[in-house]
């Protein structure tokens, strides 16, 4: 795994909390102070008791809408992020471009590709795995790009990647095609990336039609590719 607690679990546990909170306060406003003794001795008069116990019945009603909007926000973040899948529009992103001398001063925009072909890839500088499948990667590039397929990776920065790890990664296998830096790591938690290398397919309208997590092999991402250009 690429990363470690995902932001979207984090805010479904706090959303949980949340939601503990509402029920003690429920709870709470529930049970009025007047129906507690804590001394016999103590007893209220009847008036002041019903005094104090429409008191804590207006105080109860008033809490309603509060508590009410209350859970509705809890339920709103305790709900799963949209998931990121084949069928689905892939999210754009702009990111800062990296090459074999490190940050090129230029920028990467998903959108700008729209009505081309994308083999679009996650990965991280470190990843064994990003650098056993870059050669063929870069294979498949050779074969594609003329066709008119847009190649492009969204390199992370966890544990330490930056852009001069992603610039040695690009001069040692020497691959030709743009990287975008996750400077901030915005695009990786908005694709839901578990793990590197993540590939995705894009068709000319920017719907993702393929989705490999992994190593793929050249068929596998090959195959994806002609059925996208075949539309």
């Amino acid at each position: 795994m690429s990363h470690g607690i995902r932001p979207d679990f984090m805010v479904q546990e706090a959303g949980r909390g949340l939601l503990h909170s509402i029920e003690t306060l429920i709870l709470l406003v529930s049970y009025p102070s007047d129906g507690i003794e804590l001394s016999t001795s103590r007893k209220r008069k009847p008036g002041k008791v019903k005094r104090e116990t429409g008191r804590a019945r207006r105080s109860f009603f008033f809490l309603i809408p509060i508590v009410l909007a209350i859970a509705v926000l809890g339920y709103i973040v305790t709900q799963p992020a949209a998931s990121v899948g084949v069928g689905s529009i892939a999210p754009e992103f702009q990111l800062p471009v990296v090459g074999p001398d490190g940050l090129t001063g230029e920028t990467v925009k998903l959108s700008s590709f729209r009505g081309r072909v994308v083999l679009l890839e996650f990965m991280e500088s470190w990843c064994e795995y990003c650098r056993a499948v870059a050669p063929a990667v870069e294979s498949i590039r050779w074969d594609y790009e003329p066709r008119g397929v847009a190649f492009i990776s969204v390199a992370g920065t966890d544990r330490g990647a930056s852009a001069e790890s992603t610039a040695a990664f690009i001069k040692e296998y020497q691959t030709q095609w743009t990287y975008g830096l996750d400077s901030n790591k915005s695009v990786f938690p908005q694709y839901h990336i578990e793990a590197t290398p993540t590939f995705f397919i894009l068709d000319q309208n920017g719907v993702i039609v393929s989705k490999y997590q992994g190593v793929a092999t050249t068929e596998v991402l090959t195959s994806a590719l002609d059925a996208a250009l075949a539309g």
